[in-house]
């Protein structure tokens, strides 16, 4: 964990670390900085480990949310399919695409990590299989 920041750089470390600007940072009334003293915080290790542990926080909390709508996404899909929704309002159709969504982003975030060596096999071409790869096909002008 990164050490503690003063004031100043821990509440500019929160706003970045949301996705405001250096910029707007350093012009926040709680900062009050220029942007080249805004810069060299932002080139400060400390500092940007701050940023990164606050970005992998709200992550964190993005995807617990995320996690537990599956339940509620998948009703929505449900009753959508069966008819208890009207499928031609609008905000039905919104709240389909947002449930799809959740499904969407919960399945591909549940997928293993390939494992090295698995997959398809290879095998090393003999070099007769590669001049034969290279010789030009029947009917090509070189």
């Amino acid at each position: 964990m990164p050490g503690k920041l003063e004031p100043k750089k821990e509440k500019a470390a929160q706003l970045i670390a949301a996705g405001v600007s250096q910029v707007s940072a350093a012009n926040h009334p709680d900062i009050s900085v220029t942007k080249q003293t805004m810069n060299r915080w932002c080139h400060e290790e400390a500092f940007q480990a701050r940023i990164e542990e606050l970005r992998t926080d709200e992550g964190k909390a993005a995807q617990e949310i995320l996690e537990g709508g599956q339940q509620k996404a998948a009703k929505v899909i449900v009753d959508t399919v069966v008819g208890t929704i009207d499928p031609d309002s609008k905000a039905a159709k919104l709240r389909f695409d947002a449930a799809k969504y959740v499904l969407d982003w919960s399945k591909v975030k549940k997928l293993p990590d390939q494992k090295p060596g698995r997959g398809t096999r290879h095998r090393t071409l003999s070099t007769s299989e590669m001049e034969e790869m290279l010789e030009p096909l029947p009917g090509d002008d070189e």
